[in-house]
């Protein structure tokens, strides 16, 4: 390791060498390296961090040739307040972050529906194809995620979501039905529904949504946002399902968004629908709509693979007929006014009974 060169002058030699004979001296204490005046000045400079850097290096280079002596007093005493300033810049900003709220990340409403005034009228006179579910369906579907609150108290967004069907919009705001179990890990801690879920439509636009109403056995939820504008109504007509019916299933299985399958009701198993759509992790809570547009299910499960590898096709929706019968709900808020009015306008609501394809059978939807 090399040395370092020290440097020694005539006059500081001449000062070590006493005169002959001459009477001992007191030794005399040197003066302070950094004046008392650059002390406080440099103090100054400790809650600006980014300040007290370009300090730091601007002395550094200006004390490259200095002596020894003042050259580590100057290094040892930046050190020492640059460790205090990076303190308090650290504490600095977590009370920033903890104390001051930050803007808000989510929407106060869905905006795109609040513009709406185009919404299907339903139930078709016709039977839907393919494409006409797609263009006209698929948008009174939304994607639901349980709340994520983070240490600003924000609430965001979880990594799980599922879907949520429109059943009315009206002046004051929207009322979805989703699966219970998409928001249920939310209320299983205390017992009671969360406040808040996140909801979404295909814009991308994250909105918060009220848990109002809860059927647990049922595995169903009512959600409700707000309305902040627009004057668009729609009131989602239900029907009972019809054993070997054509059916179609809006989801989101896996991530890929608003994802359109096509089955049939397999099985009636009161309360339940066995259906035969694909359906995989992010249907749950999606519609199961019949052929001219009324609501007969909301995905619920399908069966593990993993018990059973030769399983296929079998899936499980609860009936949308328990829409009908407020007392197998639980509800939180406003959630009984607001089922109650979507029932009403149920029931004043035009009767329709198309013919379902060859069989002539006539349906009771409303």
């Amino acid at each position: 390791m090399p040395s370092e060169k020290i440097v020694v002058t005539t006059d500081e030699i001449e000062r070590t060498i006493p005169e002959p004979n001459a009477p001992p001296t007191e030794l005399k204490r040197l003066p302070p390296p950094i004046p008392l005046w650059a002390r406080i000045a440099l103090a100054l400079a400790v809650p600006l961090l980014p300040v007290l850097c370009i300090v730091a290096i601007i002395l550094r280079f200006a004390f490259r040739t200095q002596p020894p002596r003042e050259r580590n007093a100057v290094t040892s005493y930046l050190l020492t307040l640059l460790t205090a300033s990076g303190f308090l810049t650290t504490v600095g900003v977590v009370l920033v972050l903890v104390l001051v709220p930050i803007p808000a990340i989510v929407n106060a409403g869905l905006p795109d529906l609040d513009e709406r005034t185009d919404f299907p009228v339903l139930t078709a006179s016709t039977v839907l194809t393919s494409a006409d579910v797609s263009s006209k369906l698929k948008s009174l579907v939304i994607v639901v995620s349980p709340a994520v609150t983070l240490w600003s108290r924000q609430e965001v967004a979880g990594q799980s979501f599922g879907a949520g069907v429109l059943l009315e919009a009206n002046q004051d705001g929207y009322l979805f039905a989703t699966a219970n179990h998409v928001v249920a890990h939310t209320a299983a801690r205390n017992g009671s529904a969360p406040q808040h879920v996140m909801v979404t439509t295909a814009a991308g636009i994250w909105s918060t949504a009220d848990v109002i109403a809860t059927a647990v056995p049922l595995d169903l939820a009512l959600l409700w946002v707000p309305r902040h504008s627009g004057s668009g109504a729609f009131v989602q007509p239900i029907s009972k399902a019809l054993d070997g019916e054509p059916i179609f299933v809006i989801g989101h299985p896996e991530g890929l968004k608003y994802t359109l399958s096509t089955g049939l009701v397999s099985g009636l198993r009161d309360p339940i629908i066995q259906i035969s759509a694909a359906i995989s992790p992010g249907n749950s809570g999606g519609p199961v709509y019949d052929s001219h547009g009324a609501l007969i299910g909301i995905v619920s499960a399908k069966y593990d693979r993993n018990q059973d590898a030769n399983a296929e096709n079998l899936g499980f929706a609860a009936q949308a007929e328990m829409l009908r019968d407020p007392a197998r709900w639980s509800f939180y808020g406003t959630g009984r006014k607001m089922l109650e009015t979507y029932l009403k306008e149920l029931q004043n609501g035009p009767v329709a009974s198309p013919q379902i394809d060859s069989q002539s059978k006539t349906r009771e939807s409303h």
